[in-house]
């Protein structure tokens, strides 16, 4: 086998994905758009308060460092394959289960209980630390703000972390749906993905705090007077798939409610432009 020609096929395939996110960034913010109006010295929250948009708190101007973040899918089916062996269980997993692109769908026979929703963090600890019935469960943490609680279809959430920043989204999470029974819940089911490998791709950079990220949510209108913020999160988003891993940036997650409900936007935390339903774009093999 050619190892040196091997490194140089390395060498070239990382070359090129940072040269790719290099011009992502840089294209990014030659294309932003803000839209600038002449209350910008007036405090966010004044502006705010000026059209009846409720929050909880006055906004932070903390400055954090986050990365362009490499991982790779996990192949549940392999993962799921070596705990049996590890555990001397073949059965592990084995019923009630379905493996379909890398997501784990799991009915659950212990269906723990939920007694009290302000119990749900001790609950989660808990289930993701004890279960027998999950998988690689120490790699994620309860997401509070996430949770649903609809009489329809309610759910609670936990998300892998890097440095303290979660990943929210669909190919790294975890996603448990409950059945309520009068004043309790029980947890009843969950859907898993996870990306291993993190890694950072480029040097840690500053991030646009909460406060620009809702300034440029507001001057952009995308805050209706009369609307409420429910909650922010900083939380890492997949914004690109290059030659099987994905690539993930740093974004501010801002749920509003109106009257027509609760929709969540979202601002790239390093180039602070609005990115809501943006397209992940995809690198095949040359």
């Amino acid at each position: 086998m050619d190892f040196k020609r091997i490194a140089w096929i390395f060498f070239f395939a990382f070359l090129g994905v940072n040269v790719f996110l290099y011009n992502i960034y840089h294209e990014a913010g030659s294309e932003q758009t803000v839209v600038y109006r002449s209350d910008q010295k007036i405090p966010i929250e004044k502006r705010l308060d000026s059209e009846n948009i409720s929050y909880d708190h006055k906004f932070s101007n903390e400055e954090v460092e986050g990365y362009y973040l490499s991982g790779q899918p996990t192949d549940m089916k392999k993962t799921i394959d070596e705990a049996r062996d590890q555990k001397n269980d073949p059965n592990f997993l084995k019923t009630q289960s379905t493996i379909k692109d890398s997501k784990l769908l799991h009915t659950m026979k212990n269906k723990p209980l939920l007694t009290d929703t302000k119990e749900t963090k001790k609950t989660m600890t808990k289930f993701l630390e004890e279960n027998d019935e999950l998988i690689l469960g120490n790699d994620y943490h309860y997401m509070g703000k996430w949770s649903v609680w609809s009489e329809d279809y309610p759910r609670i959430f936990a998300a892998q972390m890097y440095e303290g920043i979660p990943i929210h989204d669909d190919s790294s999470m975890l996603s448990i749906t409950l059945n309520r029974e009068g004043d309790h819940y029980q947890l009843i089911s969950y859907t898993q993905t996870h990306v291993s490998e993190l890694m950072p791709l480029r040097e840690a950079m500053s991030l646009y705090t909460e406060k620009d990220a809702i300034n440029t949510l507001y001057v952009n209108n995308k805050i209706p007077a009369n609307a409420t913020i429910k909650w922010q999160q900083l939380a890492y988003t997949l914004t690109l798939k290059v030659r099987g891993k994905n690539v993930y940036v740093p974004a501010w997650f801002v749920a509003i409610e109106t009257e027509d409900g609760v929709h969540v936007e979202q601002v790239n935390a390093l180039t602070n432009r609005i990115v809501t339903n943006s397209t992940v774009q995809t690198v095949e093999n040359s």
